[in-house]
């Protein structure tokens, strides 16, 4: 089983996204499903929802919630099905490397032992 059907069973569809869309979606979402690969699934949540899908003024908008991070949302107003869900994917994977950088930053390091 590869790492993106992993994820995928964490996607939600939510308004405007159908079953239909599910096999599009899975290549969409290949920048982020990699960036996730340092997490296990089950800590994963990924919400997908487009309002006004095909008109003027649609709204896309990828939400991954990873269990000790920070939910990080990205959201597109372009009004291509595909090309505003890969803007979506790519705002929402910048802001999950700096949230995990950060997270991993605040760990506590390990105490030097002094020289002598």
């Amino acid at each position: 089983m590869g790492t993106s059907s992993l994820f995928m069973d964490q996607v939600r569809l939510e308004d405007g996204y159908h079953e239909d869309d599910l096999p599009f979606i899975e290549h969409a979402l290949t920048q982020l499903f990699t960036q996730l690969e340092r997490f296990d699934p089950s800590m994963v949540q990924i919400g997908l929802r487009v309002k006004d899908r095909g008109r003027p003024g649609m709204h896309t908008s990828v939400e991954v919630c990873v269990s000790g991070l920070p939910t990080v949302v990205g959201v597109s107003n372009l009004t291509d099905t595909q090309a505003a869900l890969n803007d979506a994917e790519s705002k929402v994977v910048s802001q999950l490397r700096e949230a995990a950088d950060r997270h991993h930053d605040r760990r506590p390091r390990q105490q030097r032992q002094p020289r002598h």
